[in-house]
């Protein structure tokens, strides 16, 4: 978790839950470093929050999934890649999910989303985590 610049600690924090409908649980079984968690590390990109989980990358195992959820069933191996899309806007249906309209809590104009990242781009907790 990022306290601040240098900063970095390994702590426990609540399981996840389901909020959404469109939510899955994913049970990280690897996870990858990448040059954007050394920016955090050193301060050379700012805007996170206190107690951030970083982490851009992911593999694991689907846990748990809301209702709204079509694809993937718990059991499944994913991979999860740094950007968050809603999967139906336009940019997201031409396949263009780093670009995606809705993702981001900031709204249409705010750029995108992607885990374990600055505030401005959605604040998600990150996937170096359990």
């Amino acid at each position: 978790m990022w306290h601040g610049v240098g900063d970095i600690r390994l702590e426990d924090v609540p399981d996840p839950k389901i909020r959404d409908a469109h939510d899955a649980i994913v049970r990280i079984t690897s996870s990858a470093i990448c040059g954007t968690d050394l920016h955090f590390v050193r301060g050379t990109m700012p805007g996170l929050r206190e107690g951030l989980i970083l982490g851009h990358e992911g593999v694991g195992v689907v846990e748990e999934i809301g209702a709204g959820v079509r694809n993937p069933r718990p059991g499944d191996r994913v991979v999860i890649p740094f950007t968050v899309a809603c999967g139906v806007c336009g940019y997201c249906r031409a396949g263009y999910h780093a670009q995606c309209d809705n993702a981001n809590p900031g709204g249409r104009r705010a750029g995108t989303v992607f885990f374990g990242g600055p505030e401005a781009a959605g604040g998600l907790d990150g996937l170096q985590a359990e």
